[in-house]
């Protein structure tokens, strides 16, 4: 019955999925692109013969929190893998049979965890419906999956948890706010995409690509050097807004919608913003990058999008340091950025002042943060998270070191980079990198995606308890 469930669930996610490749596929009509057009038709295909087939042979069902968990690793596992056809169907790699399906998978796994590395040696050979593809992946993996997991999947219980933590009143109706979230988003993109066309931008599937890229915080780019793009107003705001739009709290962006702005001042978005402000500041004076530079670059840090038209191999270490640090925070809970999240950075901090006043007054104190009070319980599986954050990026840069000769600097840069789902990369992902460091770094982007808790709780033996029925 678990199986099934779960099986269920899966089917109709990959059928969601088949959907959305609709998009590229009738660019590639219209741009007459047909190798292109077989690609996307049998990703689509895939997608929507696996659901089907998935959805005929078990009965979808409510799910728990631990199989909720499972799923959505297990999603991401078969969205990477499926989603990888595309590219090895044209050979976007130029490489043999072997190194072709692993960089088709890490293209894949790349685009769907919203990280945005890219080991594709040339854009330019790429048909432009592919690109808006690959852009694509990141809106489905990031915006437009994870709030129908939520929306579908989630018990109304477990919503009104996550609700709690973001100051929502208990009795809320979760649900019907992910739908509007859900129409929000597809506003900012239909907006984003207008405003770049009514400024000039008339490469409308490039446009497309880019505000893809930016609302789900993911970092594929359509072009090789987006300097231009970046750096020319109106452009370069929409990209900073845009960013800035896909790292907020969902549930937060939802109240502004509902006049809830008292809200948004005691919320994770007014931090980042806070944090965002204070990091520019540090980036102009002491790294000498110039305001605009600074604005776009830590926005894209902190957003986790990993858009970057500067040099990262010639950062100073100090700044590729500040960098890490900023990826390793991330942005808002409930946003499609990577990172431990602002919430528990700040909680962690505060558990320290805890910790020194009760060693002082010997008495309990209890932490409130964002409208909620956070038991003792809960801080710390935010620093267990945070210290097994902590611990994969120190084995898998030790082992990048170890292995390629990379400078352990630059190593710990782009496994934080990649943990973090950010793609910023000082130069150790390209094609060239070895295929076992490839798939290392797979496994780094699904563990960021998806919360290494919800591969721990897949595996775990322990039976969930399951709340008792309300009583009549």
């Amino acid at each position: 019955m678990y199986m099934k469930a779960l099986l269920a669930n899966i089917g109709f996610v990959m059928q969601i999925s088949g959907i959305f490749i609709i998009i590229p596929i009738i660019v590639s009509f219209i741009l007459n692109e047909p190798t292109a057009t077989i690609a996307l038709f049998l990703v689509a295909i895939a997608f929507l013969a696996f659901g089907f087939f998935l959805n005929a042979l078990c009965e979808r069902k409510e799910l728990t929190y631990k199989q909720s968990c499972t799923l959505t690793v297990l999603v991401f596992i078969l969205l990477s893998i499926i989603g990888a056809i595309p590219y090895i169907y044209i050979n976007a790699f130029q490489s043999d049979p072997i190194q072709n399906i692993t960089d088709g998978v890490f293209e894949s796994a790349s685009g769907f965890t919203t990280t945005g590395f890219s080991v594709i040696p040339n854009l330019s050979a790429i048909p432009k419906s592919i690109l808006l593809y690959r852009g694509l992946t990141q809106f489905i993996g990031g915006i437009g999956i994870v709030l129908v997991l939520l929306a579908f999947f989630y018990p109304e219980v477990k919503l009104q948890e996550f609700s709690r933590s973001m100051g929502l009143v208990k009795n809320q109706k979760i649900k019907k706010t992910f739908y509007l979230i859900i129409s929000i988003y597809c506003t900012y993109l239909i907006i984003m995409i207008i405003a770049g066309v009514v400024f000039g931008y008339y490469n409308v599937v490039e446009l497309a690509s880019f505000v893809f890229s930016a609302l789900s915080t993911g970092g594929f780019t359509p072009i090789a050097d987006i300097t231009t793009v970046a750096t020319q107003p109106p452009l370069n705001f929409i990209l900073v807004i845009s960013m800035v739009l896909g790292a907020a709290n969902f549930l937060v962006l939802a109240g502004l919608f509902k006049r809830k702005f008292k809200q948004f001042f005691r919320s994770e978005v007014f931090v980042f913003i806070i944090i965002a402000i204070i990091s520019i500041i540090i980036t102009t004076i002491f790294f000498s990058l110039s305001l605009s530079d600074s604005v776009f670059h830590v926005i894209s840090a902190m957003s986790t999008t990993g858009f970057s038209y500067l040099s990262a191999p010639q950062f100073t270490d100090g700044l590729k340091l500040f960098f890490i640090l900023l990826m390793f925070i991330g942005g808002a809970s409930l946003s499609t950025a990577g990172g431990i999240k602002i919430y528990r950075f700040i909680l962690i901090l505060k558990s320290v002042r805890k910790a020194i006043v009760e060693n002082i007054t010997q008495r309990e104190v209890r932490v409130k943060l964002f409208g909620k009070e956070y038991s003792n319980s809960e801080i710390i599986q935010a620093m267990i998270l945070v210290f097994l954050f902590v611990g994969i990026i120190f084995v898998s840069s030790f082992i990048v070191s170890l292995h390629s000769g990379f400078r352990p600097i630059d190593s710990v840069f782009e496994t934080t980079s990649a943990i973090a789902t950010t793609g910023l990369s000082v130069g150790v992902v390209s094609p060239t990198l070895a295929i076992e460091l490839k798939w290392l770094f797979i496994l780094l982007m699904l563990l960021g995606r998806v919360e290494v808790f919800a591969f721990l709780i897949m595996f775990s033996r322990k039976k969930e308890t399951l709340p008792e029925a309300p009583r009549v």
